[in-house]
């Protein structure tokens, strides 16, 4: 659901310098959010009647395609090979990784990776029929995915956006209106009272993928996943998510038995600028917001008995939009 302007503008109004527990973003805020979105893209269309979707998503801070794989040129090009592969090496990543690549962040040599666009464009298979966001918001994700895979390549796509928000459906509705080329469709979705048993009716493989909107749920119903598992046809799950410290047993018994005082102190060392524990940090953070603690596990459970297969997970990979609540990747197909 979110974009990582969206997700600075939602925690930049609840990051209050206090160690107490707050709120996740409630529906109220959300509705409001995609509400002044929609007023943005309505004058925006008005003036620059002849503009490009993806003008529009430049105007509203939602376009980061970026390159499509930087990492192919330390690949291919010999004189640069050796110190790309040293550099991944150092983090324990080879040449052709394919979601990280070399860089150079404050004088020093580093990982940088693809863009979590980018990475969904590249699991869009040719027998690829429905793309689908759950918590998508106005569906910027969406949008951006039409644009890098092409109008061309889309025409036997849809898109869909499931939101729980009225006004976010009512905003995505009428900006993919603005492309006739996009086939989108939204649709009312709840973490807690999943349904998209609809898709059973959808020929072809699926892609479906979060970003950031999970986390708004202290609890998934797993519901969701057993209707996927009982779809006939391939689906592949991506999620770009904040769960990276569920997998610190420590941190998840903490939560799970509601010890305020392990947290309120883990945030007063955050508040005075520790950082020494990436996980105890964002584990703080979930905790102060109620943020998701389920994910995880399922995914795991999903694992063990067999009803998916891992492709790669990465954690705590990104946190550019809050360091205190960084971006983890689970990709997993469910096996058929």
């Amino acid at each position: 659901m979110m974009s990582q302007a969206s997700v600075v503008e939602k925690e930049d109004a609840l990051a209050e310098k206090v160690a107490t527990k707050g709120t996740a973003r409630s529906k109220a805020s959300q509705e409001k959010g995609w509400k002044s979105v929609l007023t943005v893209a309505k004058r925006f269309l008005k003036d620059r009647p002849n503009d490009h979707l993806s003008s529009l998503l430049v105007e509203l801070r939602e376009l980061n395609i970026s390159r499509k794989d930087p990492g192919r040129y330390y690949v291919v090009k010999d004189i640069v090979k050796n110190i790309g592969g040293e550099i991944l090496g150092n983090e324990g990543k080879d040449l052709g990784d394919g979601f990280y690549y070399p860089d150079v962040r404050n004088g020093k040599y580093a990982l940088g990776h693809i863009s979590q666009i980018r990475y969904l464009s590249q699991l869009i298979r040719r027998d690829t029929t429905g793309i689908m966001e759950l918590g998508s918001g106005w569906s910027s994700n969406l949008f951006q995915l039409f644009i890098a895979h092409g109008a061309t390549r889309s025409k036997k796509l849809i898109y869909y956006g499931g939101e729980y928000t009225r006004e976010g459906q009512i905003c995505a509705r009428y900006i993919a209106g603005t492309e006739p080329n996009m086939a989108y469709r939204a649709f009312n979705f709840d973490f807690r009272d999943p349904d998209v048993t609809f898709l059973k009716r959808q020929k072809g493989h699926i892609l479906l993928f979060t970003s950031h909107s999970i986390e708004q749920v202290d609890a998934i119903n797993p519901i969701l996943f057993s209707q996927l598992k009982e779809i006939a046809n391939e689906v592949t799950v991506v999620h770009f998510e904040p769960v990276g410290w569920q997998r610190e047993p420590e941190l998840l018994n903490k939560r799970e038995n509601h010890d305020d005082a392990f947290f309120e102190s883990i945030g007063e060392k955050a508040l005075a600028g520790n950082i020494e524990s990436v996980a105890e940090n964002a584990a703080w953070w979930s905790w102060r917001l109620n943020y998701n603690t389920n994910l995880l596990r399922i995914v795991k459970g999903l694992e063990k008995e067999g009803s998916i297969r891992v492709r790669r997970m990465e954690y705590d990979f990104n946190g550019q939009a809050n360091v205190l609540n960084p971006s983890s990747l689970i990709h997993y197909d469910f096996v058929r």
